[in-house]
């Protein structure tokens, strides 16, 4: 029982450790036939010929892109749900550059997903639950059903049951971590 609890520890302590890599800070992407590199720790962006820099706030569903062109003119994109909305300085040239558009698009490939508090409430629920009754199948069982009788003992398939929904439920916390 104290080798199975252990296990699964050290298990769901793997699965947070790998939850916690740092995503890659340069990436290429390809739009409208042209390689792009960008590297979202410098803020910088590369269409091969000229590199332009940027700045980015928000997640992939709501947004601001500020990108500075090497003449100096800029674009500025706001995103918020469905609706988009953007400005440019006096002295911005899409017939110089590639337009500003475009490169919010690229930006926003790789933006971050928004955060969802009740994934997580979901997975720490599903994890404590599912801990709980791997570990201690027999005191799970006694707080569903054995309080409701006198002198009763669990049979050894309720608490294997219990058990292997207990471990079920540990798989299934660990895959919502990733999705």
């Amino acid at each position: 029982m104290k080798k199975a609890a252990i296990l699964i520890l050290a298990l769901l302590l793997t699965l947070f450790l790998q939850a916690c890599e740092k995503p890659a800070t340069a990436y290429t992407v390809e739009k409208d036939g042209k390689t792009f590199q960008v590297d979202s720790e410098a803020g910088t962006l590369s269409d091969g010929t000229h590199t332009y820099t940027y700045t980015f706030s928000g997640d992939s569903e709501s947004y601001v892109i500020d990108i500075y062109y090497p003449n100096c003119s800029s674009f500025h994109w706001t995103k918020n749900g469905m609706l988009g909305y953007g400005s440019q300085s006096g002295d911005y040239n899409e017939e110089l550059y590639i337009s500003g558009e475009i490169l919010c698009e690229v930006i926003a490939t790789k933006a971050p997903t928004p955060a969802n508090p009740g994934k997580f409430w979901a997975v720490v629920i599903l994890l404590g639950i599912g801990i709980f009754n791997a570990a201690a199948p027999q005191a799970s069982w006694y707080l569903s059903y054995g309080w409701r009788f006198k002198n009763a003992e669990p049979s050894d398939l309720a608490l294997n049951i219990g058990r292997t929904l207990g471990i079920l439920a540990i798989i299934a916390g660990g895959f919502m971590i990733f999705l």
